[in-house]
């Protein structure tokens, strides 16, 4: 999997926290949060995980922000509009023009489909675990704390 589909898979998962996830049954978001998470990427063709690790913030409906400390910072920000990364003193946004605000409207647009077999929200009380498995095996799962 390239950058820009991990990039869009975040993006979507950010989009849709954003947006209040209101298609996300049976968990349900505050209408505002702030914390730390641990971030890691299983690649199944090396055998490696990869671990990231940072704060959080995200206001329904507005915004959601990662804010990545180790093991390169950088912060990603979301919208219902748009995803900006900043990183290296680098900065891109790139417009969402599609609809993100339910789960099976992410389904079906062609980037993620085509490389996400699917994802699972353990938890009934945020902060969740967010686990994304993708299609040629590798995985992601998110865990936010308070």
């Amino acid at each position: 999997m390239n950058a820009r589909n991990t990039s869009v898979a975040v993006a979507s998962l950010a989009a849709l926290l954003c947006a209040g996830a209101a298609k996300l049954p049976p968990v349900a978001l505050p209408d505002a949060a702030k914390g730390t998470f641990v971030q890691k990427k299983t690649l199944k063709d090396v055998e490696i995980t990869l671990t990231s690790t940072g704060e959080y913030e995200f206001a329904k409906d507005r915004f959601f922000t990662f804010h990545t400390l180790k093991p390169v910072e950088s912060t990603f920000t979301a919208t219902p509009t748009n995803y900006t990364i900043a990183a290296g003193g680098k900065t891109n946004t790139t417009p969402i023009s599609v609809d993100v605000s339910s789960l099976e409207k992410i389904f079906e647009i062609k980037e993620v489909k085509e490389f996400v077999k699917g994802v699972q929200v353990k938890g009934t009380n945020f902060p969740y675990t967010v686990s994304v498995e993708y299609k040629n095996g590798d995985s992601l799962e998110i865990e936010f704390s308070k």
